[in-house]
């Protein structure tokens, strides 16, 4: 995706941009509003190798965990920048380059920041692409977001919209993933402020690198300070093709539930519940689509953890 392009546009960083060190207090307050990715990652526990007959739905959140912390790869980027001193600063701003694209010859990117002057914890940012030799009129916006702090390093609330159709219209050229879907767009909205962490996300695809067509996903991300945690998502049955909309949650010790409500096909408008222990095996399985000759019902739902809804 194009997450790892944005990555690799960033190597030369260390050859460009100022050494670290030497910050003052306000070059500190706009490194800590730029999005970090340890803090919005969904952390769901795996055991160094998950169980061949890993309960079903532990099984479909553990894909979708690895999905959605993949879409934020980029974040890693913004990690990066954040160690760096900014090359201008600006009344009520930073930049970050112009550095070259080592992927994409003939571009370069900037990185740039704002805070309101009235009101200082509020903070707008944008990642940018030109062709080298571009005027300012010239610069086209792959991510913008905004963050407004509530106190402590990293804390508060924001959101940042990535989108690629711009770039790619400009003849950037942004390449399919390992499944052939080309990026469309990511927006996401976050809560840091206080526990629970919040992260809601939308992803969209062109599906097969069909630009005609798009697949929209969804994705939503609790997380307390002990650990206990929650992801909502739509998936799909794999016996009926029936589309679900699913809810996970789980302690940090891995120990989980999840409830699938079928939203068409087969068992349309009833809910599949399974729930798996601190090793992912199944101890609870209510399926009430099942087709002979497999169980509606299995395990002791005596056996299911009880963990309240975040």
């Amino acid at each position: 995706m194009t997450s790892k392009s944005l990555l690799s546009t960033l190597v030369l960083l260390a050859a460009t941009l100022g050494a670290c060190g030497n910050y003052s207090n306000e070059d500190l307050e706009y490194m800590n509003a730029i999005p970090a990715r340890d803090d919005m990652s969904a952390n769901m526990p795996r055991s160094n190798l998950l169980p061949a007959n890993e309960a079903e739905l532990s099984r479909d959140t553990h894909a979708v965990v690895k999905a959605f912390n993949g879409a934020l790869d980029f974040l890693t980027a913004a990690d990066t920048i954040r160690t760096y001193q900014p090359t201008t600063r600006i009344t009520d701003g930073r930049i970050w380059g112009p550095v070259p694209t080592d992927d994409h010859p003939g571009w370069q990117w900037r990185f740039r920041m704002t805070r309101a002057p009235a009101a200082p914890e509020m903070f707008s940012y944008w990642f940018e692409i030109e062709p080298i030799g571009g005027t300012e009129a010239d610069w086209i916006p792959f991510i913008n977001g905004s963050f407004v702090t509530t106190g402590g390093a990293r804390r508060g609330m924001g959101h940042f919209f990535m989108g690629a159709d711009d770039l790619r219209n400009a003849g950037y050229g942004i390449g399919p993933d390992g499944d052939g879907n080309v990026f469309k767009s990511l927006d996401v909205m976050y809560s840091t402020a206080a526990y629970p962490i919040s992260v809601s996300m939308v992803l969209v695809l062109y599906p097969k690198g069909d630009l005609t067509n798009m697949v929209t996903i969804t994705y939503h991300y609790e997380q307390q300070a002990n650990g206990q945690a929650g992801m909502e998502f739509e998936g799909t049955d794999s016996t009926t093709g029936a589309s679900l909309g699913v809810a996970s949650r789980w302690l940090a010790t891995g120990r989980g539930v999840a409830e699938a409500t079928a939203k068409d096909g087969t068992g349309a408008g009833t809910t599949w519940t399974e729930c798996w222990d601190d090793s992912f095996h199944s101890v609870y399985d209510n399926k009430p689509w099942a087709i002979a000759p497999a169980l509606v019902t299995t395990g002791d739902p005596a056996l299911c953890p009880e963990i309240p809804s975040l």
